[in-house]
């Protein structure tokens, strides 16, 4: 697909290149004027300049030319009038006769100067300043600054510059002053934020995506981040965790990396965070904009930290005007997506009593029966799994009114969530401010979690003089988390609720918890023994404390004409407090209550310090712009962390550290620097030709002595096609560019000291005494580096019939020096050493279609943008002698010549249901009827690990956002879909208990429905119930294609349905503003998949595609009001 619309591009162009520039094709009846003069600018690339008094350009006129001279069509145009016209280089200008004659005969000609600034008092340069009616004009200079002399005195100066709205003024004999121009949003050629500076969407060289401020109301402040996913092209986001406060995983462009961090770098308000912050501590009600760079040569500024992407958050600032203050509210209900479809407590029953007969009984079957009661089956040897529990009979004989409990409709709940806003802004000509404080309570669909947060913005700008510009954020927060642990199979609410038999209540009679029920009564037969989750819910805590203070000031000094200097002093200073509580009276996996208690506490201080200098230089030589960027940067983290565990608790009433009597401390600190030099050289020849050029040379404290300084050069070239005098006629395409770039980037996400020799703790028995000692675990290696990854981008951006636009990007991203451990010779005391050593290759291809303005259907108008984004990856190198890594899980293989952590497994191709299939098919050692037939891959009749294979790479091969506004009068209508094709997980829920048939834990109605057996379902795809049999080939086949699940999805992510009301009514109230509004996030979500959460694993490059009990994202609803005043 991608080949064809590169192919209409071209043949568009093509067709443009023989164009003769000065000649039009109209034809129109009964039109406005200025529809005429849109039609010329479009097919001649000239803008026809005029004044209102002079021109009238609602006059309706009629007008037929078929590639007719420019000059005779305005002949036509303007007879009959008294208005004369004259093609410059880039305008026609009208003017009227008599007043051109007036100015000429008056004889006073005057000079003009004066600055134009925008809005927030940063100075414009090449705006063009025109005098009406003449061919007088010039363009202001770095500075903002213009002067033109032989103006004639009172006639119109037009001040005009692409995104801000055209200023129209008298000239008199005066400085104008400083004019300040307006943003003018259908016009917005938008500025976009780079490293160490912006450029324009026109002026780009590299690949950067965009969403702005309002394109984040769509979605909750909880993880506005989430909101990045399907807006913009090569730019995935996922939650791991629905968790509330759960920190997301951004991938931009794929991995490129195997052991070392695949996380972008986060830079807010030019301060780069480090990696793994949480950029959900950021009110997201004062965020502007952000930005991603994609490419090498928009990400290589950076260097070192460049390699995965860069994501530039941008926050509001204050602009002229008086004070504009803003209210938000917002209250919604979140409930859980959808269900695993369970068992009810009968059919549970009947399918504990298969498997543990079908354990029972084909161990000896000429011996053991079904109907063998307890006695018989312990005199036979039966373990205690292939014993029938007493309480499953009630159930197995039908009676009515038992204990039926569906153990996820007792741990999920319809959860609350509330949100608060309050935003002040304005400035006046030598002062800036916003300001901005959020509130936010959210209650998890999971019961036990909780987070509140508040956070807030303060954003300053003075001016106190035409050479010296300062500036001030500050940005707090503080929130409280409550949580569970994800990772731990006794803790986990999710993996107990999906193994606790319904059998059970949470509460007793009288209404307290139920607390040990189903670990005693299973203390005879075995099976999932685990503790009541609703106890362990509300008895075990699990609290986060933290406050995050992030600031930046900096000033700004103009120096001479054209240079500029910034001071820049930033610091994020990160404190948690993480306490952790289990009273005795509550039990665990396999051990009833009481307990002895537990409890801990980490303390976490985080402070980080940034001091960049930069010199600019802007110069404006008649069709020459250049810029350059020099600058220094010095950043430095330090950490502490102090973790104490309690033990031997005398009074079970303080619940905290501070009850205990015994206690284990462990510290820790860390603290690396990086210390950088960089420049870039900007270059615009005639509008049409832009070249840029950077360097960046880092030194970082984390690699070896021999290695910590490296260079990160990047190259790029923009053409502007479209303003070309060959395209001037061509009335399909109004704007068209042409990018390529080139660029070394690194990734420095590492341990702070992988490169040195490493100790840890180390006992030795000596004499029967434990002596305490230290011994050295990790080699040094003095030539550890960073990865680096060379980039090209090749891009191109148009826009059609003023209204279509189409970017398209082609990457191929190379990354050596991949960090893996390589084993080293015994006899060097080591095992493994740290090397720079593997290569991996991401290509991919991306495309926005997007609407260039609204489209008007009648008295609704349509925006709207569609996105695609392809990336594959491959493993280009390992380390010497070294073919594939598996997956710490063992589900996955990262292969040489394969993608990067591709599903690994046995391939299902069956059952065993008869002997004369265990004469077909070989079978491992305690194979049994009803078990899954392993395909024997190499066919030497032996089934072992050697019969693994892959199966293809878990990430999504198509990744699409679909984003729309509708609006008609005062209602507006946002409606965002998302879909991920050709994506795969791996659920360890289903595959280890659910739907193994072991028996152990409830099953799914899918397993349930499709089990195999030998009469009642003979076509069955699932293994017969069998909870005795641990032979390698059930517990083999968990690891298979028969758990590889399909998880393409299609998600209507956002729908938001607004109105505003009558500005006739609260103007009355004194409000200038005022929108409410419904909100539905995750309304509706398509897919094959059958586990718990689509979200699964993508922070591990080497175990990607796992899904294990992960928290699922809900489904919101939203009531918002928003009041500005």
């Amino acid at each position: 697909m991608k080949h064809k619309i590169l192919l209409v591009l071209f043949l568009s162009l093509m067709a443009c290149f023989t164009a003769n520039a000065q000649k039009v094709t109209l034809q129109f009846r009964q039109v406005k004027l200025a529809k005429v003069f849109d039609a010329i600018t479009q097919q001649t690339g000239l803008t026809v300049a005029y004044s209102r008094p002079t021109v009238d350009p609602d006059r309706v006129v009629s007008i037929e030319a078929d590639k007719e001279e420019l000059s005779d069509v305005l002949i036509q145009l303007l007879k009959d009038t008294n208005v004369t016209f004259e093609i410059g280089e880039t305008k026609i200008y009208l003017k009227e006769e008599s007043v051109s004659g007036t100015l000429q005969k008056s004889g006073r000609l005057i000079t003009i100067s004066g600055t134009i600034v925008d809005e927030k008092g940063e100075t414009i340069i090449g705006a063009s300043v025109a005098v009406q009616g003449t061919t007088l004009g010039t363009i202001t200079n770095a500075d903002g600054e213009y002067s033109l002399a032989n103006v004639p005195e009172n006639s119109q100066i037009t001040i005009s510059f692409i995104g801000y709205q055209s200023i129209s003024l008298p000239a008199n004999a005066k400085a104008l002053g400083k004019i300040v121009m307006k943003e003018d949003n259908e016009l917005l050629d938008e500025v976009v934020v780079i490293g160490y500076g912006t450029t324009t969407v026109k002026s780009a060289t590299g690949s950067i995506s965009s969403v702005k401020a309002n394109e984040l109301q769509s979605y909750p402040s909880t993880n506005f981040a989430s909101a990045l996913s399907g807006k913009m092209a090569g730019v995935q986001v996922s939650l791991p965790s629905g968790a509330p406060g759960g920190s997301p995983v951004i991938n931009v462009r794929g991995i490129g990396t195997l052991t070392a961090g695949s996380k972008p770098l986060i830079v807010v308000d030019g301060f780069p965070l480090t990696e793994g912050s949480d950029i959900n501590s950021i009110n997201m009600s004062a965020i502007q904009s952000i930005e991603v760079l994609k490419d090498a040569a928009s990400t290589a500024i950076y260097g070192s930290r460049g390699a995965n992407g860069i994501i530039m958050i941008t926050t509001k600032s204050g602009k002229t005007s008086k004070p504009n203050v803003s209210l938000s509210a917002t209250f919604s209900l979140q409930q859980r997506y959808d269900k695993l479809e369970l068992v009810d407590a009968y059919d549970m029953a009947q399918y504990m009593l298969e498997a543990r007969n079908t354990g029972y009984v084909n161990k000896n079957p000429s011996v053991r029966k079904e109907s063998d009661d307890t006695a018989t089956r312990k005199a036979n040897g039966a373990s205690k799994r292939e014993l029938i529990p007493d309480y499953l009979y009630p159930y197995l004989n039908g009676e009515k009114g038992l204990t039926n409990t569906n153990w996820l409709d007792e741990i999920f709940q319809l959860a609350p969530m509330q949100d608060y806003n309050i935003s002040v802004s304005g400035g006046s000509e030598k002062a800036f401010y916003s300001l901005s404080a959020g509130y936010m309570k959210q209650k998890g669909i999971v019961i036990g979690t909780d987070f509140d947060k508040f956070s807030a913005n303060v954003n300053l700008k003075l001016m106190p003089s035409n050479t010296i510009t300062l500036g001030f954020s500050f940005s707090p927060s503080y929130s409280k988390q409550d949580t569970f642990d994800e990772d731990a199979m006794s803790s986990n609410f999710l993996n107990i609720a999906t193994g606790i038999y319904p059998f059970f209540a949470p509460y007793n009679e009288d209404g307290t918890l139920a607390i040990s029920e189903q670990i005693k009564a299973n203390a005879d037969t075995d099976g999932a023994l685990y503790e009541n989750p609703v106890a362990i819910a509300k008895k075990v805590e699990r609290k986060t404390d933290r406050l995050r203070l992030f600031g930046n000031m900096y000033a700004e000094v103009k120096l001479l004409k054209d240079f500029r200097f910034k001071t820049n002093i930033g610091a994020d200073y990160d404190a948690s407090i993480y306490k952790f509580y289990t009273p005795s009276d509550i039990g665990k996996y396999r051990a009833a209550a009481p307990q002895p208690i537990s409890a801990s506490q980490s303390n976490t201080n985080r402070k980080n310090y940034l001091i960049e200098n930069t010199l600019t230089y802007n110069k404006l030589i008649k069709e020459h712009s250049i810029q350059v960027l020099l600058g220094q940067s010095y950043q430095r983290e330090d950490q502490e962390l102090l973790k104490v565990t309690a033990t031997d608790f005398g009074d079970s009433s303080i619940k905290n550290i501070a009850g205990g009597s015994s206690f284990k401390v462990e510290p820790s600190q860390y603290s690396w620097a990086m210390i950088s030099y960089f420049a870039r050289l900007n270059y615009n020849w005639q509008d049409k030709y832009i070249f840029s050029a950077s360097m960046r040379r880092d030194g970082s404290s984390r690699f070896g002595n021999n290695t910590k300084w490296g260079m990160f050069p990047a190259l790029s070239a923009a053409w502007l096609i479209s303003n070309e005098k060959f395209m001037s006629n061509c009335s399909a395409i109004d704007y068209a560019k042409l990018r390529v770039s080139w660029g070394k980037s690194g990734n420095n996400q590492i341990a702070n000291y992988g490169a040195q020799a490493l100790m840890s703790n180390n006992d030795y028995l000596f004499g029967g005494t434990l002596a305490p000692g230290t011994v050295i675990n990790a080699s040094p290696n003095p030539d550890l580096s960073w990865e680096m990854t060379s980039t090209w981008n090749i891009g191109l951006d148009v826009t059609l019939f003023k209204y279509l636009g189409i970017s398209a990007d082609f990457y191929l991203a190379n990354t050596n020096d991949l960090l893996l451990s390589v084993p080293v010779p015994q006899q060097s005391g080591y095992t493994t050493s740290l090397q720079n050593i593997g290569k991996v290759r991401n290509t991919g291809f991306e495309i926005r279609f997007s609407t260039a303005k609204d489209i008007e259907m009648g008295p609704v108008s349509w925006n709207s943008s569609l996105n695609l984004s392809t990336n594959k990856n491959k493993v280009l190198a390992l380390a010497p002698g070294q073919t594939q890594i598996i997956g710490s899980k063992g589900f996955s293989i990262t292969e040489v010549g394969k993608s990067i952590s591709e599903l690994y497994g046995y391939e299902i191709i069956g059952i065993y249901k008869s002997d004369e299939d265990f004469k077909k098919y070989p079978a491992m050692p305690g194979t049994q009827i009803g078990d899954y037939i392993i395909k024997n891959q190499n066919d030497d009749n032996v089934i072992n690990t050697k019969d693994k294979k892959s199966f293809g790479s878990p990430l999504p091969k198509v990744v699409l956002g679909w984003n729309n506004t509708f609006r008609y009068k005062s209602f507006e209508l946002t409606l965002d879909l998302y879909s991920e094709l050709g994506k795969k997980l791996y659920s360890t829920a289903l595959a280890t208990y659910m739907d193994t048939g072991e028996g152990f834990a409830v099953t799914t109605k899918e397993y349930f429905n499709n089990r195999y057996h030998p009469v009642n379902n003979p076509n069955g795809t699932y293994a017969t119930p069998n909870m005795g049999n641990f032979s390698s080939a059930r517990k083999e086949a968990r690891i298979s294609n028969k758990f590889f699940y399909n998880a393409s999805n299609f998600n209507i992510r956002s729908l938001k349905f607004s109105y505003e009301l009558p500005s006739s009514f609260i103007n009355r109230l004194g409000l200038q503003r005022t929108q409410v509004y419904f909100l539905a996030n995750n309304l509706l979500l398509l897919t094959p998949y059958k586990g718990m959460s689509l979200n699964g694993n993508a922070a591990d490059a080497l175990n990607q595609g796992l899904e294990s009990y992960n928290y699922p994202l809900p489904r919101t609803f939203s009531l918002g009001l928003n009041i500005n005043f």
